[in-house]
């Protein structure tokens, strides 16, 4: 296996693969069981009307597993690094909004395991990415 593959074969490839599946599974969970999946965001639901709010993160979560998917199976491994890394900021707001908003705390810490993941993950991207960069000199 050369220095520049990456693909099934990578570990990263399926800690990116963990990730995506996730998303894919919290977004289509949203919108078949919205109090469920905003309950287990951390948030309660106050309303039942409000539940196309859940739709709205349900998409979000959708959008993410899709647009991971699509950036694996292309092997766009530099893209995924730049996706890991600048999406450590959405699981950190979350953890915030959960931690100020919510009555039970404990469902923040799953968006903040979720943050360190992500660095992890894109840490580990970007240390094969330099090893490819080495390698093709």
């Amino acid at each position: 296996m050369s220095e520049t593959y990456w693909g099934p074969k990578s570990v990263t490839f399926w800690l990116v693969s963990v990730v995506a599946l996730l998303m894919l599974f919290i977004g289509v969970r949203g919108f078949i069981q919205p109090e469920a999946a905003i309950r287990d965001f951390g948030i309660p639901l106050h309303d039942s009307a409000d539940r196309y709010l859940v739709y709205i993160k349900a998409d979000r979560d959708l959008f993410i597993g899709i647009f991971l998917l699509t950036l694996m199976v292309l092997r766009m491994r530099k893209a995924l690094l730049v996706v890991m890394f600048t999406s450590i900021l959405m699981p950190i707001i979350d953890a915030s909004l959960v931690l100020t908003n919510a009555t039970v705390k404990t469902p923040s810490w799953i968006h903040i395991v979720t943050a360190v993941y992500l660095f992890v993950v894109g840490w580990l991207l970007y240390r094969e990415e330099q090893r490819a960069k080495t390698a093709n000199k």
